[in-house]
């Protein structure tokens, strides 16, 4: 299967004419430009004016658009497009899209039709955000592999656990494994592409020496009671959950929130609504787990792939996987969740090792029952030793129970 890309031409040119690809002078199609030559076997620009060309086509400049014209010549561009496209494609060719709406519309159910498969990784997103994914993501052709090799391990676990679990319907009666690590889902926070929910959140429990904490214990306390109440000075998460609400909405703004390790009853009445509003907020996402049943330890294998999970899919550079223009944690005082797209606070800058997948999937067969729990650590024998260059901190050492 090879993979093609595609990208629309922009109206800032060269005054002179040139090879295609060099052209175009928008800081968006010089972005795209590298985008595609490093993800694709080949790749072509979609010109208003030419059609399909190939970047090494000499052309002039030109002052032409396909927002300027009609329905039916949009329709007729975008068949003499398909008809010069096609020879280079093979049915199951993945068609990688980043051209607009008008450069699109007709000419992905001629590709889809014939068999391709089809991204359009930056739909929906403005130039400014469009720029950023791009900036993100252009050199990215490992992380973009073990990002898609961890969601696909991630759908094999949801289908082996007859799915994800709604937050606000978990009880300590289900079947839930004595130590684990959970990732969250959040309702409408999808992938750049398709319908597939991206992961929020990555956590665990009590990683310190000796903690008696449990993975339900963790999720109870992040869902609340079951009267709809809940304690964000026990759980970072609702904590982060509860700013950025009262940010979005001045009316939830309680001035004690967050402040200290603990508040007297006349305190926590104040903070009822809030609390209210968090635990319907966090009981409406859903989550997938691994059950990892081992001691409590830094050097746990918890906290191997828990870290690991943050690094990927947060990057140093950004989440492969953007929020949503809506996202609450848009609204978060902390800058970390803005730039992470992720409702974590450690880790985000956490150098993945990809061998980690390899363990991710061990673990995956385990809870599934494909495996026995092991009896010792499967996490590469120095792992802990080698991240104290990294200087990260576990994520949950201010809440251990």
């Amino acid at each position: 299967m090879a993979t093609v890309g595609l990208i629309s031409c922009v109206s800032q040119k060269a005054l002179r004419k040139a090879e295609a690809q060099d052209l175009y002078l928008s800081p968006l199609f010089t972005k795209s430009k590298e985008y595609v030559a490093h993800r694709c076997d080949k790749w072509f620009i979609l010109s208003a004016k030419y059609g399909l060309v190939s970047p090494n086509r000499v052309i002039p400049p030109y002052e032409e658009t396909l927002n300027s014209k009609h329905r039916a010549e949009r329709g007729q561009w975008a068949k003499q497009v398909w008809s010069d496209l096609q020879p280079h494609l093979c049915p199951g060719d993945l068609v990688v899209v980043l051209a607009g709406e008008r450069y699109r519309e007709f000419l992905l159910p001629l590709l889809i039709q014939y068999g391709c498969k089809v991204e359009v990784p930056m739909q929906g997103l403005g130039i400014g955000r469009q720029l950023q994914w791009l900036t993100i993501n252009a050199k990215q052709p490992l992380r973009k592999r073990d990002i898609e090799r961890l969601y696909k391990s991630l759908n094999k676990l949801e289908q082996g656990l007859s799915g994800k679990r709604l937050i606000s319907t978990c009880t300590g009666q289900q079947n839930w494994p004595h130590n684990g690590v959970y990732c969250f889902f959040e309702p409408g926070e999808f992938r750049s592409q398709g319908n597939e929910l991206r992961i929020v959140r990555v956590g665990t429990h009590g990683v310190s020496h000796g903690s008696k904490a449990t993975l339900w214990n963790r999720l109870r306390t992040h869902r609340g009671t079951g009267e709809g109440l809940g304690n964000h000075r026990g759980s970072i998460f609702r904590l982060h959950v509860g700013a950025a609400l009262a940010a979005r909405e001045q009316k939830l703004y309680v001035p004690s929130w967050g402040i200290g390790q603990s508040a007297d009853a006349d305190i926590r009445k104040k903070e009822e609504g809030l609390e209210r509003v968090v635990s319907d907020y966090i009981g409406s996402m859903s989550i997938l787990w691994l059950a990892i049943e081992d001691d409590a330890s830094p050097r746990s294998d918890r906290a191997y792939i828990e870290r690991n999970l943050i690094g990927l899919v947060a990057g140093k550079k950004g989440p492969y996987d953007p929020p949503s223009s809506n996202w609450l944690g848009n609204f978060s005082p902390d800058l970390r969740i803005r730039n992470s797209g992720m409702w974590n606070l450690n880790f985000l800058d956490y150098e993945y090792s990809p061998e980690f997948l390899d363990i991710l999937d061990e673990y995956i067969m385990i809870t599934l029952g494909e495996r026995p729990q092991p009896t010792r650590s499967i996490a590469p024998k120095n792992w802990h030793t080698n991240d104290s260059l990294k200087k990260s901190n576990n994520q949950l050492s201010l809440f251990e129970e």
